[in-house]
């Protein structure tokens, strides 16, 4: 018996029509329609208007029923279940999702009603936006009504009260009371329908030991398609989407109309192996979707229904179980097969091997890339998800694999190139034609391995036909003779346009084109492979320098800022990289980052490279190379078209501002002609917390900087060798505030984003609500707000000296750990720090730096003020590109004089200068994964090898000496050093100017410590 035709459209003034399918609470309504077509119809949740009714526990127990929940949902239920009703969607909640209307029953007006017979209560019309102030009148006397009544939640029955809450069994043994109850019919009302066939049933027996139990149950005898299930990526936790089988949804909207939030008879039959429930669901037709809702109808199996409209298939070994009705269901499956019914609509035939390898049979796509001459990668336009398309009854010559020393065939590059050029970024229409595995004839695991190929036929828009008529790509390849037709046998399956295929093949017989001309020889290809090669890659760089932007193809794209090009007019291949950008990586096996983290850089590294697939993978393109790094990736700019707008972008550009990449740690913005483009598309990213940076914020940059600067001090200290580390790491720092010649307080240039939110923030609050209070006197060892003098703003200082009890202005001297400098300042310009702004978790920004291997005159000697002038000269209060060579635990008084400095610097360092002496030419830089290092052996006198640093500077102007104690002699910094110092000793540079001045804690030959620190 099939339900009515009914159509969810309105019928005038927005009301429509439908069919109570489910009522999920006692003031909620899921209302069907029927689209006239096959499938599911639409459907609709309705939550009656100006209404609000006990709330429902969850179903996985985490929340109890509200008293009377369950009997305002049942009277709700047995006044609509499966009627005919009209209502109106009066005004809806995006926050909630919900939509709220009045719902009608004939002329019954279904919220009055509910509220007539004490199930619901009106809601306050202030939160509602109710024009109809009559309808709102009358639920409130309604409800008045029902109140003085007693009727429904109202009640006050000490009865009722006691069984307003429904009280599942706490301990229910579904199997052992089936088991006690075979062949019995137990009433039970369906909550859930999983599938066509697996339900969900609260039993309704008048025990309570039984009563409001929940089991779930499988229908004997049938078996209908699985909605899909949850699989598990191997990567993470994380499951995948399921993925319905065919007819599925069908099938379950079937069984939902008929026994969703239904009266049922459940029959239990037995169980399989896996101990789940095998039973007969009956429901009588009366409480199923009927016009004529007058009169009892005999009982109805549902599992006979839904192998009747081939839904579903008759299983035997279920079938066996049954002790009556499997006639029934094989006759009601024959009939279906009969009239080939959906899952039988052509059991005649084999089932086109499509179906089951692909969920969609024809779809509009983008080509990603041509990955031989008969292989695309098409992206679909609607899910973005790519697919491999084999072109169906098309052969083209194998490309073959050079590393494995397999050659390409005759036409394989021409046929490939082809595709390329004609379908690599083009809009396509894919149809699937069949699909086949690679290896039908294996055993084992080998076919087990074997992969499944999809073939189908990709339709592009052949912009010089007038008629707009789509060119088929094979039958383009066809046409050129660059691949053969496949010869299909008997009833196997081709492709669609078979027959125009081979027509194409035989135009190009009769031209004598490529593959079908035997007497012309195929072009050869000879391509000189660097990739990976550093030394051949070191010498080819001069000549991609000097050749400025040159044209490339991008053959293959390793993540979002690393590609594999290929470079015709050197006739080379050669691995290049964007400098200074760089994208996510995927965490790799063995990273200890939390799983949130790990599953964020694997979807930031899977969009990246997506995007630069679909915008760069075998697109011609410009590249302008700069440098190389150590392995033999070249780095440099890549230029290409959008294809959207047409014009010529920056990929790195496009990436920072997507935020699918960000600037590399150690880049500096004028080390690049785009360099402040690149910054500011950056911070505009993060600001607009795109792509990457959605969950960026400065205080969460700023509680990272300090767990790893927390992390570094604690390996310091921890170190065996002492309680200082070797880094080596490029930096660029603000030099703030100097001390003496050779050392100073410095920012890293990084952190002046944090300073200046951080300062914003103190200087808005205390702006805001500021008193002074001559008699807040803070202790030493305190953080507080200071009000420095030089320019009456609010900066972080730590109390060195505390204010004397003799002192009635309260003077306390105070150190700016952002900055190092020192003031004394009053009470009456020092406060608290508010402990909400969460600076606490933030460290001095002020680094105490020392330059490496360089001594100054002490404080109070001769050129000690001139040294430290000096350094102020060369770096003071600007961004300076700088080398931390060597790290130690941060100071716990980083303001005494005699704190020990937290790192070892050489300030003005160039990025592409390195430890290796005159002749090594390489070192980390900017913009450079890891250990990368750049090639200058080949720089020109425009772009010099190397930068004098300050430490040299200094003592090649006599202001300071070469630390002999504290360099290795033989290392090419030392060695720089020591020349500089010899220059101003033969040049009588500055407190050299009267002769040697070495004392001898400089002599080398002062006895050194020996074994367990005995002077020898």
């Amino acid at each position: 018996s099939e339900p009515p035709t009914t159509t969810m459209v309105a019928t005038g003034a927005g009301w429509m029509h439908g069919i109570v399918k489910a009522v999920p609470s006692g003031d909620s309504v899921l209302i069907m329609g029927n689209t006239g077509q096959a499938g599911p119809p639409p459907e609709k949740t309705i939550t009656l208007a100006s209404l609000i009714a006990p709330r429902m526990g969850r179903r996985d127990g985490s929340t109890r029923d509200e008293p009377f929940a369950f009997a305002s949902r049942e009277a709700l239920r047995a006044r609509l279940i499966g009627k005919r009703v009209t209502f109106k969607v009066d005004y809806s909640v995006a926050s909630i999702a919900r939509e709220f209307g009045r719902v009608f029953v004939g002329d019954e007006n279904v919220a009055l009603a509910h509220v007539a017979d004490g199930w619901a209560k009106v809601k306050d019309s202030s939160s509602q936006n109710d024009d109809d102030a009559d309808a709102l009148e009358a639920l409130r006397l309604a409800e008045q009504s029902a109140s003085a009544n007693e009727m429904g939640i109202w009640s006050k029955d000490p009865t009722a009260l006691a069984r307003a809450s429904r009280a599942a069994p706490a301990s229910f043994d579904a199997r052992a009371f089936f088991a006690a109850h075979k062949g019995v019919p137990v009433p039970a009302v369906v909550e859930a329908c999983l599938n066509g066939t697996c339900l969900k049933v609260a039993l309704a027996t008048d025990s309570v030991d039984s009563r409001h139990a929940v089991a779930t149950v499988h229908m004997a005898g049938v078996q209908c398609p699985a909605m899909g299930r949850r699989e598990k990526k191997e990567s993470s936790d994380e499951s995948s989407p399921a993925t319905p089988e065919p007819f599925a949804r069908e099938a379950k909207h079937n069984t939902e109309i008929r026994l969703l939030h239904r009266d049922v008879l459940v029959i239990f039959e037995g169980e399989d192996k896996y101990k789940n429930l095998f039973c007969t669901i009956r429901v009588a037709t009366s409480s199923t979707i009927q016009a004529d809702q007058t009169g009892t109808a005999p009982v109805e199996d549902v599992a006979e229904v839904l192998a009747r409209a081939g839904l579903a298939k008759v299983v035997d070994w279920s079938a066996a179980l049954m002790t009556s009705g499997a006639q029934r269901l094989r006759a009601a499956e024959k009939a279906a097969k009969a009239q080939r019914l959906r899952l039988w609509h052509d059991y005649v035939a084999p089932t086109p091997s499509i179906d089951a390898a692909s969920g969609a049979k024809e779809f509009d796509a983008v080509v990603v890339e041509a990955v031989s001459g008969d292989v695309l990668m098409v992206a679909e336009k609607k899910t973005g998800v790519e697919r491999r398309v084999h072109l169906a009854s098309v052969r083209a010559p194998r490309v073959g694999n050079e590393r494995r020393g397999v050659k390409a065939e005759p036409w394989a590059v021409e046929a490939k190139e082809f595709l390329r050029k004609r379908c690599v970024g083009k809009p396509c229409r894919v149809k699937m034609e069949y699909a086949r595995k690679s290896n039908p004839g294996g055993d084992g695991e080998k076919a087990q391995d074997a992969r499944l190929m999809e073939f189908g036929t990709v339709l592009l828009a052949n912009d010089g036909d007038p008629s707009g008529a789509a060119s088929d790509a094979g039958e383009l390849l066809l046409i050129r003779g660059l691949a053969l037709c496949v010869k299909h046998r008997g009833e196997e399956e081709r492709s669609s346009r078979y027959d125009d295929l081979c027509a194409a093949e035989r135009r190009a017989v009769a031209s004598k084109k490529g593959l079908q001309n035997p007497n012309k020889e195929a072009p050869t290809h000879h391509a000189n492979d660097i990739a990976g090669n550093a030394g051949k890659a070191k010498q080819f760089l001069p000549f991609l320098q000097r050749a400025g932007r040159c044209h490339g193809i991008v053959e293959y794209v390793v993540a979002g800022h690393r590609f594999k090009l290929a470079i015709p007019k050197e006739g080379a291949v050669v691995s290049f990289a964007l400098a200074g950008v760089r994208c996510p990586q995927p965490p790799r096996p063995g990273d200890t980052n939390a799983e949130a983290e790990d599953k964020n850089r694997a979807n930031d590294a899977a969009a990246a490279l997506a995007f630069a697939r679909r915008h760069a993978m075998q697109r011609d393109v410009e590249i302008e190379v700069d440098a190389v790094d150590k392995a033999g990736t070249f780095l440099g700019n890549l230029f290409l078209v959008d294809g959207s707008s047409g014009n010529k972008v920056e990929l790195g550009e496009w990436l920072l501002r997507e935020g699918l990449g960000s600037l590399h740690p150690s880049f500096r913005a004028e080390s690049k002609a785009n360099g402040s483009k690149l910054t500011s598309l950056m911070e505009a990213a993060r600001r607009a917390r795109v792509g990457m940076w959605r969950d960026w914020s400065p205080e969460a940059e700023a509680a990272k900087a300090a767990a790893e600067t927390a992390a570094r001090n604690e390996r310091a200290v921890s170190s065996n060798e002492s309680d200082a580390r070797e880094v080596s790491e490029l930096t660029t720092l603000l030099v703030t505030e100097i001390v003496s010649g050779s050392r100073f307080f410095a920012q890293r240039a990084s952190d002046a984003e944090k300073a200046d939110w951080m300062h914003a923030r103190l200087n808005d609050q205390n702006a805001a609500a500021f008193v002074p209070d001559a008699a807040f006197r803070p202790k030493r060892g305190s953080t507080v707000a200071a009000l420095f003098t030089g320019d009456d703003k609010w900066y972080r200082a730590v109390v060195v000296e505390q204010a004397k009890g003799v002192d009635t202005e309260g003077v306390a001297l105070v150190h700016f750990g952002d900055f190092g400098n020192r003031e004394r300042l009053p009470a009456t310009r020092l406060r608290p720090v508010d402990p909400s702004l969460g600076f606490h978790a933030l460290p001095a920004l002020a680094h105490v730096c020392a330059l490496r291997g360089v001594k100054a005159p002490a404080p109070g000697a001769d050129y000690a003020a001139d040294a430290a002038g000096r350094l102020a000269d060369l770096a003071g209060g600007r961004l300076t590109p700088s080398r931390v060579d060597r790290a130690f635990a941060a100071p716990a008084k980083p303001w005494d004089d005699d704190a020990a400095p937290e790192w070892l610097v050489t300030l003005g360092v160039d990025p592409l200068e390195d430890e290796k002496g005159s002749s090594g030419t390489t070192s980390k830089a900017d913009g450079l994964d890891g250990d990368d290092e750049v090639d200058t052996a080949d720089a020109t006198a425009e772009s010099p090898v190397s930068v004098v640093s300050v430490n040299e500077t200094l003592v090649a102007e006599g202001l300071c000496r070469a630390d002999r104690q504290k360099l290795v002699s033989s290392s090419a910094f030392a060695k720089r050093l020591f020349a500089a110092q010899e220059r101003a000793r033969a040049d009588r540079a500055g407190m050299w100017e009267y002769g040697d001045v070495d004392s001898d804690d400089d002599d080398t030959s002062v006895a050194k410590p020996g074994a367990w620190g005995r002077r020898r």
